[in-house]
């Protein structure tokens, strides 16, 4: 019998739309496990589950995919194990690792929407920019105990719609610089808070952003970005227009024009592209350029580093040698190409991507 019988009473449900297209999950936890679920049971016919983590024994309390004897395995691997059992029709790839590092801008296209179900600001921040310099469809969700939130940011449909940051309060970004100290190392001294939450909220959002994914494969785009706030006690769903912000630090930075390739991380190859040598290039992440000790290093001789800034942590800034906390660091995410040229010959650029930002235009290049 057809598996999908039910769905071809549905007058306007398009199955073959839905085995032909590819959905991106970014978070395989409590909400990622619903909305993969359910993705799985409607027939998507490609599920793209991107997580970094391994599986713990609180997670069994609201992921319906995991078992006891996954603990300790990847999240993304398990789950794309248990999506074939649910539906052997499908094609499902496991990603584990960062997505930062692991979804490429330039395969972002391939996917009808991008589902973030992530669990902190950092994360959302940065899918965020992917989806809106790509023009790629994003679905945002979060849950506490009690309530379920989902925003559709229709960017494959309105590149000048509003975006996650647009509605962003300055004290986010505080929070957020929490996790960093001193130019961003990691803070040791940073505890991540931890929002209770059940499988009934899970479930909730869960729902709901497969839904929004399924609205936008049947093209009933919505024009705007839009918030859903359920309550799963009343039941009740206020719905809201997220408003374009024009000071948001993400749309405001993002020129009419965006273009997009890949090149090899060497920096010679990249500021090859750039015949202007005074031009300024960004980094997608902050650099740690060099170190050198003003307490027992009293010349100019600064070691040279060149890696991305945050995988060194606070404990960077006392020195090794006289124990005091004097460690001068130069950490930067701004670059003219001379200076790129002239210093850092012969070294790749440790970053997934560089911009270059003019009146009309914004060109990244991402490092292959």
């Amino acid at each position: 019998m057809d598996r999908y019988l039910r769905h071809s009473l549905i007058d306007w449900f398009p199955q073959e739309r839905v085995q032909n297209c590819r959905i991106a999950i970014v978070g395989c936890g409590a909400i990622g496990n619903e909305v993969a679920k359910n993705l799985a049971l409607l027939g998507i016919g490609n599920i793209d589950l991107f997580d970094y983590d391994n599986i713990e024994i609180h997670n069994l309390t609201k992921s319906v995919l995991f078992r006891e004897e996954d603990v300790g395995s990847m999240k993304a691997e398990i789950a794309a194990v248990r999506l074939r059992e649910l539906n052997p029709d499908i094609s499902v790839t496991a990603h584990h690792g960062d997505f930062w590092d692991t979804l490429s801008l330039l395969q972002m296209n391939i996917y009808s929407s991008i589902i973030g179900c992530v669990d902190n600001f950092e994360a959302r921040v940065r899918l965020n920019f992917l989806c809106r310099a790509t023009c790629s469809n994003f679905i945002d969700t979060g849950i506490d105990s009690k309530f379920g939130q989902v925003s559709i940011f229709p960017f494959k449909h309105n590149n000048s719609a509003s975006c996650y940051e647009c509605s962003l309060p300055d004290s986010v970004y505080a929070r957020m610089q929490e996790r960093y100290s001193c130019g961003w190392l990691r803070n040791l001294a940073f505890i991540e808070r931890k929002i209770p939450t059940t499988v009934i909220t899970a479930s909730l959002a869960g729902s709901l952003a497969a839904s929004k994914a399924l609205q936008l494969i049947v093209d009933e785009e919505p024009s705007n970005s839009l918030r859903l706030f359920a309550n799963s006690f009343t039941g009740k769903t206020v719905i809201t227009e997220i408003e374009k912000n024009n000071q948001c630090p993400c749309c405001s930075s993002l020129m009419k024009t965006i273009s997009i390739t890949s090149k090899n991380p060497s920096v010679d190859i990249v500021v090859s592209n750039f015949p202007n040598k005074n031009q300024i290039i960004s980094t997608s992440e902050p650099i740690l350029i060099s170190m050198r000790c003003v307490q027992c290093n009293l010349g100019n001789d600064a070691k040279i580093i060149f890696e991305r800034a945050e995988k060194y942590d606070s404990s960077l800034e006392i020195c090794p040698r006289c124990s005091c906390e004097s460690i001068a660091l130069d950490i930067r995410d701004r670059f003219s190409v001379s200076e790129l040229k002239e210093h850092f010959s012969g070294r790749n650029l440790p970053v997934k991507f560089i911009r270059r930002d003019s009146v009309d235009s914004t060109m990244i290049i991402e490092m292959e």
